[in-house]
């Protein structure tokens, strides 16, 4: 049976390996007044966003290419995702195609 310093070397280079993903930060991206706020994001791999839609109309984040999509999100609706790869992420409202944000993953 291994010894406890093996186990927790393992441990170490198991969390410190390049495909490992900690947990990241938590951010919020507010829709209000017809705007995703802020309308732009800087965030790392493995952080998650939501969006919290505080106009009175459905929303939607999306971008098609990259095969992100929100869904409907409701009045009062919240929408998380989670950062998996870098480069910037463009988004818009598909019901509102002039509202538009992105996200700069570092």
């Amino acid at each position: 049976m291994p010894g406890i310093g093996r186990i927790l070397t393992l441990a170490a280079a198991i969390a410190l390996s390049p495909g490992a993903i900690a947990a990241g930060k938590s951010h919020q991206v507010v829709i209000e007044g017809m705007k995703f706020v802020p309308e732009r994001i800087e965030v790392a791999v493995g952080d998650s966003i939501t969006w919290v839609n505080k106009d009175p109309v459905p929303h939607t984040v999306t971008n098609a290419a990259k095969k992100i999509e929100s869904g409907t999100i409701d009045p009062n609706g919240k929408w998380k995702y989670v950062v998996r790869r870098k480069g910037d992420i463009d988004y818009v409202c598909r019901f509102h195609p002039g509202m538009r944000g992105t996200i700069g993953v570092k």
